[in-house]
C-alpha cells in the first residue's frame, strides 16, 4: 500500500465504477442466489435498540417504522453521487443519491424512526432523526389516504417537490426538539377504518427531500464490482446504501409505491404484530465527538482521524465517518438453515467499501451463503477506512453480537474473511481473537506494514490506517486454520509481502494455505467472483475449544480502553497484563487432558482458478494421549495471567516447568498462585485445600 500507487489505485476504481467488465470475466459470473423466503427468522420484535431495517410493527397499539439509516442521499440526478464526499463513502461504495447537506446540517433528514399513536380522536405523531441541530432544520410530511381509495385525491406535496397517489390530508411538522432529536405532531384520526399513510423527511433550508419512509425491508444496494447487470433504477444505477429504489423515486418525483395501510382497530393498547432484511441497525453505546469543523451528531463527510496516521501517505490513513449511535451493518441471509442455525462469516469490507462490498455477489453469496449456509455479515466499521481498531474494532464486535443475539447462529462455525484493507482486519480478528473463530480467508490481505514484515522488533510500525502489524502475531492462529489468497501483479499488496505473511505462517505452527496468483491484481478476485477453492477449504472448519497449547502475542497499544476492549485473553488464558509497552508473548501447554500429539503435513501445490496460482500450505492435527498433570511454558515480558484450571483439566496437583524473562504472578482460577522469577521455574503445586 505505497503511496505512489495511488494514482494506478485510482484508475484501476474508476474503470471498476464504470463497469468496464471483460466478456470473460462477465461469463464466469454464477447467476445470482435464489431470494431468502421473506421473514424467515427476520421477524422485528417489539422493543430492543436493534432492529431490520424498513420494518413496520404494531408495538402494544403504536404503528413504529424503523428506517434504513445513513440513506438520506435524496434523488439520483445522474452523478456519481461523490460531490466531494468520497471520503465518507468511499470510491467503491458511493450511494445512488446525490444530493448532500450544507457541512452545519448534515443528516438532519435522516429518518430513523417514526411511530403513530391514536390518543382520542387524534393521531400523534413522533419522528426520531439522526440529528437535529436547531429547531426548524427538518421538515417531517405526510400524506394520509383517509378514504382508502388510490383513484381519488392525490398530487404534489405542498411546497415539497414530491407527489403521489391516492391521499387527501397532508400533515407538515416543520419545529423538532434538537435535545431527542424528535418531531411531534397530530392530526384527526380518520373516519375509515384502515387508513393509509406516507411520509418523507426534508432539509428544510435547502427544501430537499432526502428521505422517504415505509420503504419496506427489501429496500436494494444494487452496487457491486462484479455483476454490472443493467440497473433498473436508473439514470446512474445502483448504491451501495440501501437507497436504491428511494434515490429513482425521489428522481422521478413520484413515491407512490411506499406507504403503510394503518388499521385503526390495532390502535389499540396490548395489540402487537410483528413482521420481517437486508440493512440491520444497532444502537452503540459510543459516539465520536467530531474535532473540527461544526458539530456532528450522525455523519461527517470528511470524518475524524484516527491513531492510523499511514505513515508518509494520507489517502490511507484511518478516518471515522460515521460517528452516531446508530450503525447499520450489511447481512444476506441464505435460503435455508441447516441443522436449525447458520454459520456465520464475517466479511470485513475494504479499503472505501462499505456494508455491501462482497455480500452483495451473487458469486460469495452461492460459495459462502447458500452452499455453506452461512449468514455473510458486513459491518459498515465506522466508515470506508476504518482499519478494526479503537471505535471501529468496537463496531466490529458489537455486530458480531447483535447478528448472533438476533438469528440462530452455531458458535462453532464462525469466519473471519475480508478484502484488502478487510484482508487486514480478517488477520487482526482472528489473531487477536482466536477463540472466537472457527478459521480465516484473506483476499488480497495487506499485512499492516508497508516495511513488508521486517520491523524494528518490539517496536509499533503503523502503517497505512493499522495498528499493529498482523505478521508479528501469526503464531495467534496456530489453532484458526486460514487460506491467503495474493497476487504477483498486486499494484497495492505487493509480493515482498505476500512472501512476508507466507513465511511468518510457515513458522506459526498452524494449518494453512497460501496462494499466490502469477497474473493476479488487486481486483482479479471481486472481479471474477468465484472463491470456489477457498469455501471448499473452509467448508468443514470448526472452532477448536480448549486446545492443550496456546500461543497468544498481544501488547498494550492494541488495546483501546476507552471503548471496552483489551486483547488479554485466549482460550483459557486470560487476564494477561504486560510489564512494559512491548509486545507479550504467552506460550503454555498443560497436559491435564491428554498429552499432545501434532502431526504436520506439508500440502504444496498449484491449480487454475480463478487463474492460475502456486500453493504453500501446511496441514495440522492434534490428537491427544495420556493425561500427565503438568503445565510448561514460556512468558515474555508478561507480569500477571490467569489459567482456568477446569478447562485445562489442572483442578488437582500439578508439575510445572515455566520460563519467564521476569518477574510474573500466574493465577490459577481456583486460586491457587504461581509467583515466578526470572529463569526456570520448576516444581509441584499442591492440590487446592
Amino acid at each position: 500500500m505505497r503511496p505512489y500507487h495511488l494514482r494506478l489505485a485510482i484508475a484501476v476504481t474508476a474503470s471498476v465504477v464504470g463497469g468496464l467488465l471483460s466478456p470473460a470475466v462477465a461469463a464466469a459470473t454464477p447467476a445470482p442466489p435464489p431470494a431468502p423466503s421473506p421473514g424467515v427468522g427476520l421477524t422485528q420484535r417489539c422493543g430492543g435498540t436493534s432492529w431490520w431495517a424498513g420494518t413496520t410493527t404494531v408495538c402494544d397499539g403504536t404503528v413504529v417504522y424503523r428506517d434504513y439509516v445513513n440513506d438520506d442521499h435524496g434523488a439520483d440526478t445522474g452523478g456519481i453521487g461523490y460531490n466531494g464526499t468520497q471520503r465518507a463513502f468511499g470510491t467503491l461504495a458511493h450511494p445512488a443519491g446525490d444530493q448532500r447537506y450544507a457541512e452545519d446540517r448534515i443528516s438532519v433528514a435522516d429518518l430513523v424512526r417514526l411511530e403513530l399513536s391514536r390518543h382520542g380522536n387524534r393521531i400523534n405523531v413522533a419522528a426520531e432523526t439522526a440529528a437535529l441541530y436547531r429547531p426548524d432544520d427538518t421538515v417531517l410530511a405526510l400524506a394520509i389516504d383517509t378514504d382508502g381509495d388510490p383513484m381519488t385525491g392525490g398530487g404534489t406535496w405542498g411546497e415539497l417537490d414530491v407527489r403521489s397517489d391516492g391521499w387527501d390530508r397532508l400533515v407538515v411538522l416543520d419545529r423538532g426538539d434538537p435535545d431527542s432529536n424528535t418531531l411531534r405532531g397530530s392530526f384527526p384520526l380518520p373516519t375509515a377504518p384502515r387508513w393509509r399513510v406516507q411520509a418523507v423527511t426534508a432539509d428544510a433550508a435547502a427544501g430537499t427531500v432526502m428521505n422517504v419512509a415505509f420503504r419496506g425491508p427489501d429496500e436494494e444496494a444494487q452496487y457491486t464490482l462484479a455483476y454490472a447487470a443493467p440497473s433498473e433504477h436508473p439514470p446512474s444505477g445502483q448504491g451501495a446504501w440501501f437507497e436504491d429504489r428511494q434515490a429513482a423515486a425521489l428522481t422521478s418525483g413520484d413515491v407512490s409505491a411506499f406507504g403503510y395501510t394503518v388499521s385503526t382497530e390495532d390502535l389499540r393498547r396490548g395489540v402487537t404484530r410483528e413482521p420481517g432484511m437486508h440493512e440491520r441497525v444497532y444502537t452503540s453505546d459510543y459516539t465520536v465527538p467530531a474535532v473540527s469543523g461544526p458539530p456532528t451528531e450522525s455523519m461527517s463527510y470528511t470524518g475524524v482521524p484516527g491513531r492510523g496516521s499511514g505513515g508518509s501517505t494520507s489517502a490511507f490513513a484511518q478516518v471515522f465517518n460515521l460517528l452516531g449511535r446508530y450503525q447499520p451493518y450489511g447481512v444476506y441471509v441464505p435460503a435455508s438453515v441447516t441443522s436449525g442455525s447458520y454459520g456465520l462469516q464475517m466479511e470485513w469490507h475494504g479499503s472505501n467499501q462499505g456494508m455491501v462490498a462482497q455480500i452483495n455477489q451473487p458469486g460469495m453469496q452461492q460459495r459462502f451463503g447458500e452452499e455453506l449456509g452461512r449468514l455473510l455479515v458486513t459491518p459498515e466499521a465506522r466508515g470506508p477506512n476504518g482499519y478494526g481498531s479503537d471505535v471501529s474494532e468496537r463496531d466490529l464486535l458489537d455486530v458480531m453480537a447483535d447478528v448472533q443475539q438476533a438469528l440462530p447462529v452455531d458458535p462453532d462455525r464462525v469466519f473471519s474473511s475480508g478484502y484488502s484493507q478487510g484482508g487486514y482486519i480478517t488477520f487482526r480478528m482472528a489473531m487477536l481473537f482466536p477463540d472466537r473463530f472457527a478459521g480465516f480467508t484473506g483476499w488480497v490481505p495487506f499485512t499492516g506494514n508497508d516495511t513488508n514484515g521486517t520491523p524494528v522488533e518490539g517496536t509499533v510500525d503503523v502503517t497505512a490506517g493499522a495498528v499493529g502489524n498482523m505478521i508479528d502475531f501469526a503464531g495467534n492462529a496456530r489453532h484458526v486454520p486460514g487460506s491467503m489468497l495474493f497476487g504477483a501483479a498486486d499494484e497495492l499488496v505487493q509480493a515482498p509481502s505476500a512472501e512476508a505473511m507466507r513465511a511468518a505462517f510457515a513458522d506459526a505452527g498452524g494449518s494453512y494455505r497460501w496462494w499466490q496468483h502469477t497474473a493476479a491484481d488487486h481486483f482479479t478476485f471481486i472481479l471474477h467472483d468465484d472463491w470456489r477453492k477457498e469455501a471448499a477449504y473452509s467448508a468443514s472448519q470448526r472452532l477448536v475449544h480448549d486446545p492443550a497449547r496456546v500461543t497468544f502475542r498481544t501488547a498494550t497499544f492494541l488495546d483501546a480502553p476507552e471503548y471496552g476492549i483489551r486483547h488479554d485473553a485466549a482460550y483459557w488464558v486470560s487476564g494477561i497484563r504486560p510489564r512494559t509497552e512491548q509486545y507479550a508473548d504467552t506460550d503454555l501447554t498443560s497436559s491435564g487432558c491428554g498429552i499432545p500429539v501434532v502431526t504436520a503435513t506439508p500440502i504444496p501445490g498449484a491449480g487454475p482458478d480463478p487463474v492460475p496460482y502456486v500453493q504453500d500450505g501446511r496441514d495440522v492435527t492434534v490428537t491427544r494421549g495420556p493425561a500427565a498433570a503438568r503445565l510448561e511454558g514460556t512468558l515474555a515480558n508478561v507480569a500477571e495471567l490467569q489459567v482456568d484450571t477446569q478447562r485445562t483439566c489442572l483442578t488437582g496437583a500439578f508439575t510445572y516447568e515455566l520460563t519467564s524473562d521476569g518477574p510474573a504472578t500466574l493465577t490459577l482460577s481456583d486460586g491457587r498462585v504461581l509467583r515466578l522469577t526470572a529463569g526456570v521455574n520448576r516444581g509441584s503445586l499442591p492440590a487446592p485445600r
